[in-house]
């Protein structure tokens, strides 16, 4: 027996030592972490649950070399008390690519994460197919299973990746296809062949980052929801966000002790909008005294920036903001814009966040260039997403709510458990310029003292564009003083909680998006 001790315990210490010291100490040269020194990091001390340890590509004959736990390391454990499942790249064997087993273990995986409901962390530093496997047997027709089981995860319990080097094939279609995705700056890269498959393939001499980086799919494409520095905050960002998640969609996010909002915050917030309602504030401002002091967890800061969207806790309640941001085109929505907030929007229905909707906008973007980008069929696939969101939401208009895209932030008879708006709220179908310049037109054009006429026929159009007209007639629920809106959404937030009285599950869609 102690032989075979001493047997089972020489496999395991080989399995560790992934690709040996020299090509760790390579690893570590570039920056990074090795995939067991990430998992260390990611999950609570003592509870690694790890699966297919002494799995090999090669190896399963004797005398041939062995490929330690195959070049995945993989398993389960625990974030702040919580299960999740898990798999890392070992980029120090064979680049972290595929092999056969390697692949089965990624199966594995995925189905114990869809069995136990529990969330699926991807730790992402791979190249893809291992070439050296095309050797060993029959290949076929590429396979699409495992592309489906990871894409029917979505919705039941969170899938994150984080891309800590060169991912190409497998790897980037593991990270497009998780709900959300953090990126390391300088060393994550996202494509479907990396640089050395663009150039064969088609001639062009291409760099990781220009390729698929940061610059890349965190600023034109979106599918990067936060870049970091290194893998340790990529860690960091991941306990971060899971805190605010509930374990699966059968179960209501965590809520924490209570903590109030900055200090000061109740006078701050009085003096952020500027004296003239055209020139711009940061919006950021706004949410910082509004949601517990600290609490707020931004995604995709880089993409659609005229749209602010990130989770922060209320009252010690999780919850999600989309805010539009004055600074960037004056708060208005493109077609970045509106496709984050419609995946924004999935991901606190399908995760049972409420949402809060802050709102300063002029409307969708126009023009040509508008037009071709397809803001309004994204913006119309937000609105698909708010009428299928079985959430509370609650919105507050701070100054412009125009067009359909003020309808989409904040419109009259939409979902609202409250609809609540600054003294300083202007809102209707139309910018009274626009409204004004398009209905006035020849009146205008042949008035004698054009701007009095223009003065007088803008007097009357705010007449009716105002709060106080709208709560009039019900069109909102009240009209508050900037210092009362953290108060009134704690309250409407506290009310919302009795739905929580019914079992949750995962979130149900119909139809066919725009």
């Amino acid at each position: 027996m102690d032989k075979r001790q001493q047997d089972l315990t020489e496999r395991r210490i080989v399995a560790r030592g992934m690709g040996g010291p020299e090509k760790i100490d390579r690893h570590h040269s570039r920056g990074k972490l090795t995939a067991r020194e990430r998992v260390d990091l990611l999950l609570d001390s003592g509870s690694l649950q790890e699966i297919g340890l002494l799995a090999s590509h090669q190896g399963q004959r004797p005398g041939e070399p062995t490929t330690p736990a195959d070049a995945l390391v993989a398993g389960m454990g625990q974030i702040h008390g919580r299960p999740i499942c898990f798999f890392a790249e070992d980029a120090t064997l064979f680049g972290g690519s595929l092999g056969d087993v390697n692949f089965a273990k990624r199966r594995r995986i995925y189905t114990i994460a869809a069995r136990e409901k529990i969330p699926l962390i991807s730790l992402l530093d791979g190249a893809g197919f291992r070439a050296q496997s095309m050797l060993d047997a029959v290949e076929g027709a590429p396979c699409i299973g495992h592309t489906i089981d990871l894409a029917r995860l979505s919705g039941s319990a969170p899938t994150i990746a984080m891309i800590m080097g060169a991912c190409a094939g497998e790897p980037a279609l593991n990270a497009a296809l998780t709900e959300y995705a953090i990126m390391v700056k300088g060393t994550g890269m996202i494509a479907a062949g990396g640089p050395p498959v663009v150039k064969a393939s088609t001639g062009v001499t291409v760099t990781k980052e220009e390729l698929g980086g940061t610059s890349v799919h965190a600023e034109i494409t979106g599918m990067i929801d936060n870049v970091v520095e290194d893998d340790a905050a990529a860690i960091t960002a991941v306990k971060k966000l899971l805190s605010y998640l509930p374990t699966n969609a059968w179960s209501y996010p965590p809520s924490s002790k209570a903590r109030n909002a900055k200090a000061g915050a109740a006078v701050l917030i009085e003096k952020i909008l500027p004296d003239h309602p055209r020139r711009p504030y940061d919006m950021l401002d706004v949410i910082d005294c509004i949601v517990d002091e600290g609490s707020f967890f931004e995604t995709k800061a880089r993409y659609g920036k005229a749209l602010i969207t990130g989770l922060a806790r209320l009252n010690g309640h999780p919850v999600g903001l989309i805010a539009n941001q004055p600074l960037v085109k004056a708060g208005s929505l493109s077609a970045a814009e509106a496709q984050k907030a419609r995946k924004f929007i999935d991901y606190c229905n399908a995760y049972h966040l409420p949402l809060i909707s802050l709102t300063d906008t002029p409307g969708v973007m126009t023009g040509p260039v508008a037009e071709r980008e397809g803001s309004l069929k994204y913006g119309l696939g937000a609105a698909y997403a708010m009428a299928w969101a079985d959430i509370p939401v609650f919105s507050v208009i701070l100054r412009k709510a125009f067009g359909f895209g003020g309808a989409l932030m904040a419109g009259s008879a939409g979902p609202q458990t409250v609809a609540l708006a600054w003294p300083t709220a202007d809102f209707s179908s139309l910018p009274p310029d626009s409204a004004i310049e398009s209905a006035h037109k020849k009146e205008l054009d042949a008035a004698e003292d054009r701007e009095a006429l223009y003065a007088e026929l803008m007097t009357k159009y705010q007449t009716f564009g105002g709060p106080y007209p709208a709560a009039g007639v019900l069109n909102i629920d009240d009209v508050i003083a900037p210092s009362e809106t953290r108060g009134r959404l704690i309250q409407a937030l506290e009310t919302s909680m009795a739905r929580r009285s019914r079992t949750p599950g995962p979130a149900m869609r119909a139809g066919v998006m725009p």
